[in-house]
């Protein structure tokens, strides 16, 4: 239940995703032996982007997603296309691992491996590739393109004996990393290359069942009174507000914080379809407040894995989170406050003020 790049950057944000030893209060945001929820702090430009771009690599690598941000893969710093990047995930099901590893260029799939226990299930070497899971014995690799992964292909194209340990962990890696979404509201309201901006995203929670007035509770919730209502009047269906006896189209009302707070609702009334969320700057157009009831509310989903990148100081709080699921990202790394000081940190510490303090910068 947790995965990160291999890039010696995000590595070490896998290292320390996982509980560390020693008695810690909180432990709701520990789920298995590993973190539940994070949050990821770092100045302007200093990488959390491009931090959740590569996190979500296998997203696209797997699925059927793809990005729509142009240029697209900003993790190989504008090299050429034959650069290759590696990848290295870690997964924990219960009591097993999973390790998948995998190279690529901007075109194609170099290479690939998937252990699970220690014991490679499907390796993809060039001139070794083979397939170690019961029901895949009569796979065709011939009708495969190499220039895809041999992972999906063998999940597309195999029925996979669901009483074997092996197939059901790695039918349970592949359920998983389809669960998995990164979510901007800073790069115009965007999901795994999904743009839902604005006449689409009203008209698509119309669609919803209950969907108006469960938004209209989400953003009373958040502290923002609107009385919401579907309408058609022509044009299609969407959202209009309630105001002194008139009926008023919703989304020229909407401020950058309701339009984010209007994104997150839509995903988040997806929530029992989702394992893995990537919030990337998702309070940069809220109040400290709404911020924090923000984190609170995806707090108690107890099977959703979330990161949150925030440049909010505010954020930081024992209350809130516990000092290992903050983490700072700057000059290529990332570590958690608990690895950045020789402090034995408690619940009565004051952790923003030794954050301003630079109590995390010295170690």
């Amino acid at each position: 239940m947790i995965c990160a790049p291999a890039q010696e950057t995000i590595y070490r944000c896998v290292t320390v995703l996982r509980d560390p030893p020693g008695k810690l209060d909180n432990q709701r945001v520990i789920r298995n032996g590993i973190i539940k929820d994070s949050v990821i702090l770092g100045y302007n430009a200093s990488g959390k982007t491009n931090l959740g771009l590569a996190m979500m690599d296998i997203i696209v690598h797997l699925t059927n997603e793809k990005w729509s941000r142009g240029s697209g893969i900003f993790y190989l710093n504008l090299c050429n296309h034959d650069v290759v990047v590696s990848f290295a995930y870690t997964f924990k099901f219960g009591s097993y691992v999973l390790e998948y590893a995998y190279e690529k260029n901007q075109e194609h799939v170099i290479r690939e491996t998937v252990k699970i226990d220690g014991k490679k299930v499907i390796v993809n070497d060039r001139e070794i590739c083979f397939v170690n899971l019961r029901g895949a014995e009569n796979l065709n690799l011939n009708n495969w393109d190499r220039s895809i992964s041999l992972v999906r292909y063998v999940y597309v194209n195999t029925i996979l004996d669901k009483e074997d340990k092996d197939c059901l962990v790695f039918l349970e890696f592949m359920n998983f990393v389809n669960q998995m979404v990164w979510i901007s509201s800073t790069e115009g309201l965007k999901s795994l290359g999904v743009d839902l901006s604005g006449g689409n995203l009203l008209g698509t929670i119309c669609r919803m069942e209950n969907g108006v007035k469960d938004l209209e509770a989400f953003l009373r919730d958040a502290g923002l009174e609107f009385r919401l209502v579907a309408r058609d009047k022509g044009e299609g269906e969407t959202i209009y507000c309630q105001m002194g006896g008139k009926e008023v189209l919703f989304s020229p009302l909407m401020s950058s914080g309701t339009k984010s707070l209007v994104f997150l609702f839509l995903w988040y009334m997806r929530r029992k379809y989702l394992s893995f969320i990537f919030i990337d700057e998702f309070d940069a157009f809220y109040h400290t407040d709404l911020s924090i009831t923000v984190i609170e509310k995806l707090l108690r989903e107890e099977h959703i894995q979330v990161v949150f990148t925030t440049h909010n100081s505010d954020v930081i709080s024992n209350e809130l989170l516990r000092p290992d699921c903050y983490f700072i990202l700057t000059d290529n790394m990332i570590q958690p406050f608990c690895n950045l000081t020789d402090k034995a940190l408690r619940e009565a510490h004051n952790l923003q003020k030794m954050y301003k303090a630079g109590a995390f910068y010295g170690k």
